[in-house]
This record gives C-alpha cells, structure tokens and sequence, in this order.
C-alpha cells in the first residue's frame, strides 16, 4: 500500500471516527432536558454543537451526511410520531446544520490546518453563526408547517385563533432559546481554544458580548420596572418611573459597555451607524443578533422571577381565582393605546425613534466636540420619547427591546410585532439620512479649517528654520 493511500485511509477513518463520537455526544445531549418553554417545548444543551462543529472541521459534504444520520436518530429518542413529522421537523433542520460550517473555512485552509480543534477555531465565528442561525430557521419553518397540521386542536386551547400563529410561536419560543445556548457555548469555545496571534475573533466577541449585555440590562430593568409598577392611564406615575428606567439603563451602559462596542443595543440605532459608514455590515448583522438574544434573555429572566416570586405583572393579566397570571405582558408593546391603529402605530414609532436616533447621531459625532456627557444626553433623550411614546405604544423605539417580551408574552404581543420592528427600523434609517444631508457642509467646513490650522501652525516653524 502506498504511503499516499496509506495518508487516504487514515484520514476517513479519522472522519468517520470523529464522526461518531459527533453523533454519540449530540444524541445524548439533545436527550437531556434543560427546562420547558412557557409556550411548550423543551431546551436542550446545545445539542447542535458537535454536528456543526463536525461541519466545520471536515467541510459540509461531511457535515451533511452526519447531520442527516442525526436526523434520524432522533426516532430513537421517541420524539417523532409519523414519518412526515420526520421529515419536516428534523430532517430538513438538522440537515441544514451541516451546512453551518460552509465557507466559515476555506477548502485550503481545511487541508493546511491540523487537527480538527484548530480547524474549528481557525473559522470564523461570524460565519459560523451565521449558517447555524439559518439552519434554525429552516428547522424552524419545518416546525411551523408539521405543527399547524398536528398541532391545530392544541392551538384553540391555547387562546390562539390561528394554529399557523400558536404553532410559529410554540416552535420558535424553545428554538430560539435553543440557538442562545448554542451562541453562548460557541463563544466560550473561541475564548478557551488557543489561536494565532493574528486572531481578532475575541475582540469580535468582546464586542457581542456587550451588546448582549447592554441589551439584557435594557429590557430587565425597563420591563421589568413597567411589569412592577404598570404603565395604564390610571397609573400615570408608571409612565414616569418606567421612561427613567429606560433611561438610566441608557446613561449606566454608556459609560460601560460604550468603550467596547459603543453601546447601541438597539438594531435601529446600529443601522444608522451602518448608513453613516460607522459600523461595518458584518459587525450591524452580529450586533442585531446578539441584540435580540439579549432582549429575550432579559425577559425570559423577567418572567421567571415574576413566577418564582408570586408576583403580578402589572402589564398582563392576573386570574384573581386562580391566582395566577392568566397572561404575560413582560413590559410588551402594543397597539392599544391607539386603538389598533397601525397606521398611528407605525407614525409614532418613526417620529419618536428618528428624534432618539437623530440625538445620538448628533451628540456621539467626532467631528463636532461634545465632551464626554454624550450617554447622559442620549439617556434623556430616550427619557423623552418615553414620556410621550409609552400612553400610545409603549415605546419601542427598538427592535430587540419589542422582540424579546413579544416572544415570551405570546398571543397579542405577537399579533403587531412587525410593527415595532418596521417602524424602529425606519426611524432609525430616517434620521440617518437626515442628519448626513443637514450636517454634510458643516463636516466639510470643520475639516478646512482643521487644515488650515495645521498649515498655520506649521507656518513660524518653517520661517525659524529658514
């Protein structure tokens, strides 16, 4: 046998080895239960880890074939009723994850990296990310459809009128905390495997990080203030006390997480820096991300002190009989406070997030010096927007913000939610616009007289030396 049929024969059997303790770990992980959803359905420790770690390191045709083979391992598990539900559910899903590892590393890169660790860590984890999320959107949508066929008399009983709604929602909820999970481990594998000095990926992470961090703290204490003291016309106090909260989340992680990641948390204003050319467009997608993880952490945290503690959510509603919230609001936003409306609630979304975007712009641009109270400024500015936005909608004002309670929430809080998504959003690029178009002659005007100043003072210097 030649030593290169030799060199051939170890490396699949290194594959197929690999390959196996891959499918061992994650079946055995994707049997142990974490905790139940409050919409239903159980998460799991990261159970899609090892298939797309396997992806990864040996390329996706590989990854294909051992997700596939996972797929239908899940029939031992006892989870799977008809072989349509095989198909739709896991198959489709899990198959896609072994997806999740292309172009994360180049197909050279995979035949000069050693090891299948530092082939692992030698990827990106943007990327990774990336495929990963849309393997779980995939799975997701797989999900839905197996779920509004199987799971339509569930729907009813649930309060929900659509089993299309019940099953996007009882599918997404445990999928999407899922993912965190697995976001979360694959962070901590980047910061624990050793790389090459050249590896920026930390302080990519790092970056992540406070975004998520920033974010969590936005919605558990905003929310989670508006859950305590309750934000209805009968308690206007609640509207006061809930738009400081909000704002002194702001100004506290300005002045924490703001030297890391400049503390956006908030997709509406990280798409403002991204028009401005201040935020690249890989850097917008991994904050938007880590954004709503951070949103939905923070409120699934809510929700499960609420419930441990007895205590009544002032934003939903509360079964006096039974005792218990009959519904979560979790601080959620809505449309009632403009009687449905979706006109009035997509006009006040844009006004109040361009003037909250617009003051950020404005206060954190170099070019104009503000000196260093620019997180009390845009925490104020928030305060603002509050006190007018929270009688109509709640105030969004941010994407992530509406995401995370409407997630948890369910029912109504998920029938407008586009709504708190489009009209951020669209403040947000409104006030990037705006502000390049009014302070562009400014701009140009400061940096002449920069120049000139230069040239002035290097003027007596010249004359000295001749």
């Amino acid at each position: 046998m030649s030593k290169q049929s030799l060199k051939s024969n170890r490396e699949n059997l290194l594959r197929i080895s690999t390959g196996g303790v891959c499918l061992a770990l994650a079946f055995v992980l994707s049997q142990l239960k974490l905790f139940e959803m409050p919409m239903g359905g159980t998460v799991t420790p990261a159970s899609t880890l090892p298939i797309i770690a396997y992806g990864v390191a040996f390329g996706p045709l590989w990854g294909f074939i051992i997700a596939f083979i996972f797929s239908l391992l899940q029939l031992i598990g006892g989870w799977l009723v008809t072989p349509f539900q095989v198909f739709l559910d896991y198959t489709i899903g899990y198959t896609a994850l072994g997806f999740a590892g292309f172009a994360a590393l180049k197909t050279a890169d995979r035949s000069k990296i050693s090891g299948a660790l530092n082939r692992f860590r030698g990827a990106s984890l943007i990327k990774i990310l990336l495929f990963s999320i849309v393997a779980y959107i995939v799975r997701w949508l797989g999900s839905v459809a197996s779920g509004v066929i199987f799971y339509a008399d569930y729907a009813a009983d649930a309060g929900y009128d659509s089993a299309l709604v019940y099953s996007m929602v009882y599918n997404g909820s445990f999928l999407l905390a899922d993912l965190a999970i697995l976001a979360v481990v694959l962070i901590a594998l980047y910061m624990v495997i050793p790389s090459s000095a050249k590896d920026n990926t930390l302080a990519i992470v790092q970056k992540y990080i406070a975004e998520f961090i920033g974010t969590f703290v936005l919605v558990f204490v905003g929310c989670g203030t508006a859950m305590t003291v309750g934000c209805d016309a009968a308690n206007g106090g609640g509207y006061i006390l809930t738009a400081l909260a909000f704002g002194l989340v702001i100004v506290a992680m300005a002045y924490s997480i703001g030297n890391v990641s400049g503390c956006h948390i908030n997709p509406a204003v990280s798409l403002a820096m991204l028009m401005s050319g201040k935020l690249s467009f890989a850097d917008f997608w991994g904050y938007v991300v880590f954004q709503i993880l951070g949103a939905i952490s923070g409120a699934g945290l809510l929700q499960y002190l609420f419930g441990l503690a007895g205590k009544i959510d002032m934003t939903g509603v509360y079964d006096e009989a039974a005792k218990e919230m009959a519904s979560w609001g979790l601080g959620a936003n809505g449309l009632a406070g403009v009687n449905d409306s979706i006109a009035a609630g997509l006009i006040i979304e844009i006004v109040l997030t361009f003037i909250f975007v617009l003051a950020i712009l404005g206060v954190t641009d170099s070019k104009f010096k503000h000196g260093s109270f620019a997180g009390i400024v845009i925490g104020l500015a928030l305060v603002l927007v509050h006190i007018l936005g929270i009688g109509f909608t709640g105030t969004s004002v941010n994407p992530a913000r509406s995401i995370g309670p409407a997630i948890l929430a369910g029912g109504a809080a998920l029938k407008n939610l586009w709504v708190f998504i489009v009209g951020p959003l669209a403040g947000g690029a409104l006030a990037a616009f705006v502000y390049m178009a009014i302070t562009k002659s400014r701009a140009e005007k400061a940096v002449v007289e920069a120049s000139s100043d230069e040239v002035a003072d290097e003027g007596p210097e010249e004359d000295t030396e001749a």
